[in-house]
């Protein structure tokens, strides 16, 4: 196991009571236990594949090869001098897969597909490193795996990757940094495709769909925590650290913060372990006094469940600063995350500008030029605790900043917001429960042993499975949040219908809409002519077949 530490910033400005309190609470944190990680260990070999047109493959393969083992894959069907013969493996476009150590290209041939590594001396399984010298690239996801350099024409690019891939041959260990439940998941259910937030926002293509569930590939996975943002559920979360770790060691600071006698409401500012820290560190001088930077490993990890627990701990702005670098699928999902909620941040009476997303080292520097900050003194923090999942934290710091004294207690929300109710069609609504079947949350419930279709708002994730099981289009998802639900939990029923017994045995088996319209769609069929098995509708399972036996017993004997 890994231990987790993000030291925060040393040094800070402290001209004021607010900076002493901010040197307190930042001395807190750093001791702070952040928990655990599992780790990933790559070994590497120093089998590169080289690819691209000879051109420029064959001047890289030769560049190496006092280091590597370097091995040439042609684009083109270029000649190059002698020394293309000794590097020189194949000609064509291989399909590549794998990461460190566990690279596989397949090359299509007359013969079928070929494992390249297999045409080599030696025969190994795996190339260990790869570099792509080529204008489309052979693995085109946004971040891609350790070990594969994607360099095409860029000379600035392939100097440093000649550098940097001798370095990349022995053993090495990274953080496994997701964990995934697949009890919530809310991906699929009984062959229906319903949430796929998580695959749209991996940067890495580290997160395959598996039917119900979903795979992650801890070893492509770079930890950018898109993932875990995204998920309406907390199926898939961040370990590392867990966001319980990093909120108790948060609180652990505002509390410092306020018992070093601030008489301010401290804000925050998350930023990234390395480059970001430098990004802060550039315009310290410049920052409030009051404003905490928090160092995570990556700023994508911090999501409204995040931004409202902290609110609901006192905090009086979040701003979180994105790296110049930073993936698109990374600042897209952090976007989409405070559009759909900044409705939510209304609703709560929390200006939506009390979150601020800065993306790069002018926003930044912007930003500290003109430090407008919330002024929330006098605001109580909320105590109460921080345990459970993602959906349990939102429950929690609803109920802590939600103010029942509002006129309105209900906002609408944009599609794809994880909150809402579903609307149903009691006339077209049979009971037949396949909604309360595929409900990963249990939002949806069946009234136990009465014709009864039951629902609680606050776990509802607005993924559709019930939409698209219901066999009746019955089902309609409406975005909103209503604060009432979170506040005190309830059940409500939405939909019921007098119970149908068994006219064999008495025993309620279905509703007498069901069984109505069961008898009418079945009226013309030739097999509910006569009058005995028009009346084995109306009786349950075990009654119907031992209906069933007598008659063919009856019709033996005679």
């Amino acid at each position: 196991m890994l231990d987790i530490q993000h030291p925060p910033l040393q040094d800070l400005p402290a001209t004021s009571a607010l900076g002493a309190a901010r040197a307190a609470a930042l001395a807190a944190l750093a001791e702070a236990n952040m928990g655990t990680a599992g780790f990933v260990e790559y070994r590497a070999g120093n089998n590169v594949l080289i690819f691209g047109p000879v051109e420029r493959a064959l001047p890289a393969a030769r560049a190496l090869a006092d280091s590597l083992n370097c091995l040439l894959v042609a684009e083109d069907d270029a000649e190059g001098d002698e020394d293309l013969r000794q590097y020189l493996l194949a000609r064509g476009r291989p399909a590549l897969t794998g990461h460190l150590g566990a690279f596989e290209a397949i090359l299509d041939s007359d013969q079928g597909p070929v494992n390249l590594a297999t045409m080599a001396a030696g025969k190994f399984e795996h190339f260990d490193l790869v570099l792509d010298c080529s204008d489309t690239p052979l693995i085109g996801v946004e971040k891609p795996p350790i070990g594969y350099q994607r360099v095409g024409a860029d000379t600035e690019a392939l100097t440093e990757a000649l550098a940097l891939l001798p370095e990349m041959v022995g053993e090495f260990q990274k953080p496994k940094f997701f964990a995934y439940d697949e009890h919530i998941c809310a991906h699929g259910a009984r062959g229906i495709t319903g949430c796929t937030n998580c695959l749209d926002a991996c940067a890495t293509g580290a997160i395959l769909s598996r039917g119900e569930g979903i795979e992650v590939d801890p070893y492509l996975c770079q930890g950018c925590g898109s993932c875990a943002t995204v998920c309406p559920s907390g199926a898939i979360s961040y370990a590392f650290p867990h966001a319980r770790d990093l909120l108790g060691g948060l609180r652990r600071a505002l509390r410092a913060f306020a018992e070093a006698g601030a008489n301010a409401a401290p804000a925050l500012l998350f930023h990234g372990d390395e480059a970001g820290a430098e990004m802060v560190q550039a315009v310290a001088e410049a920052l409030p006094e009051r404003l905490l930077p928090i160092a995570v490993e990556d700023v994508g990890t911090i999501g409204p469940d995040i931004w409202l627990t902290a609110f609901a701990l006192g905090v009086s702005d979040v701003v979180i600063a994105l790296p110049d670098d930073a993936e698109g699928s990374l600042v897209a999902a952090s976007e989409t995350q405070h559009s759909l909620f900044t409705p939510v941040l209304e609703a709560l009476q929390l200006e939506p500008d009390r979150v601020r997303l800065l993306k790069g080292g002018s926003a930044l520097a912007a930003f500290a030029d003109t430090p407008a900050l919330h002024d929330d003194h006098g605001r109580n923090a909320g105590n109460f605790s921080i345990a459970g999942g993602k959906r349990e934290r939102l429950q929690t710091a609803f109920s802590a900043l939600y103010r029942p004294n509002r006129d309105e207690a209900t906002t609408p929300l944009a599609k794809g917001a994880p909150f809402g109710q579903i609307v149903v069609d009691r006339d077209a609504c049979t009971l037949c429960m396949a909604c309360a079947a595929v409900c990963p949350a249990e939002a949806v419930t069946s009234g136990g042993g009465e014709p009864r279709l039951l629902f609680d708002e606050s776990a509802c994730l607005q993924c559709g499975l019930c939409e698209q099981a219901c066999p009746e289009d019955a089902i309609s998802l409406e975005a909103r949040l209503h604060l009432p639900a979170f506040a005190k939990p309830e059940t409500r029923v939405l939909n019921e219908e007098i119970p149908f017994h068994c006219t064999g045995c008495g025993k309620a088996f279905a509703t007498e809409k069901m069984i109505g319209r069961v008898a009418e769609q079945l009226a013309g069929h030739w097999m509910f002519q006569d009058e005995r098995a028009r009346r084995r509708l109306e009786m349950c399972e075990d009654c119907r077949v031992k209906d069933l036996f007598d008659e063919e017993n009856n019709s033996l004997h005679h």
